[in-house]
């Protein structure tokens, strides 16, 4: 017989998940950077300049490297192409390293195609405002898209600060002492060209605050073996096609002015 005193079972919690996407894109463009080094080093070796064809501007100019008078003159793809364009070894291992550990987690959170937009639209924004303010010298790297992921970041994890709490608290504080350090840095050595950087962090910033996740319960609770419920992110690429076009209209804003004071 039951004893009616006796205390029921203890009920099991169920925990809430946020929705995680596996990496691609980051491999990708890691490949994309590596081969293009490769190929410029290649190119290097059978001109006679050793190891040393990506310090080359000769080289840096044919393969696509940003030089402001060269895209007022209509090489309009130099803005895209020097995003994947390293100039020596450790150029590239720093953006490679940098590219991984920020890339790998904004991927799992906002998935491929909007990953990639943030990265493509920050490197190209990043490219602009280089366009607008820096000088004519020669420049290259993905620094200018890997500070949009930053910048990404820090507006995923502002949008969602009351949800994630205290780990939200120091995932910002940690992110803005990298973007503040790696500014700094840049502002002090020479040959930096830290106004991409500024511009990929404001677009990267303003494309994550748009294309943030934006998670709700979802319509039939089933929770997975972890005993969770992995919550819907509503917010879909397509639902913020009218944002994406503003920030479009403010990167042709830049180009006309670039291209005015360089033409």
């Amino acid at each position: 017989m039951n004893n009616p005193y006796q205390a029921p079972p203890a009920q099991r919690q169920i925990g809430m998940q946020i929705p995680m996407s596996k990496p691609r894109w980051t491999y990708v463009l890691i490949g994309i950077n590596v081969a293009v080094f490769l190929a410029m080093t290649a190119y290097g070796l059978l001109n006679g300049l050793g190891l040393n064809g990506t310090q080359s501007t000769r080289i840096l100019v044919l393969f696509g490297a940003q030089q402001n008078q060269l895209v007022a003159s209509g090489d309009f793809y130099r803005l895209f192409t020097s995003m994947f364009i390293h100039i020596g070894i450790i150029h590239l291992a720093f953006n490679t390293w940098a590219l991984y550990v920020i890339g790998m987690g904004l991927e799992r959170l906002y998935g491929g195609s909007r990953y990639l937009v943030i990265y493509i639209l920050s490197g190209l924004g990043g490219s602009l405002v280089s366009y607008v303010l820096a000088p004519a010298s020669v420049s290259a790297g993905a620094s200018g898209a890997i500070f949009g992921l930053i910048g990404a970041e820090i507006a995923f994890f502002y949008r969602h600060r009351k949800t994630f709490g205290q780990a939200s608290q120091q995932q910002l504080r940690s992110l803005l002492m990298v973007a503040g350090i790696n500014l700094v840095f840049g502002f002090t050595f020479p040959g930096i060209n830290n106004y991409a950087h500024i511009g990929g962090l404001i677009f990267g910033a303003a494309l994550g605050w748009v294309l943030a996740p934006q998670y709700e319960p979802p319509t039939v609770f089933q929770p997975d073996g972890n005993n969770a419920i992995i919550l819907d992110d509503v917010n879909r690429l397509s639902r913020q096609l009218p944002m994406i076009l503003v920030i479009l209209v403010v990167m042709a804003a830049l180009l006309y002015a670039g291209t005015t004071r360089w033409g």
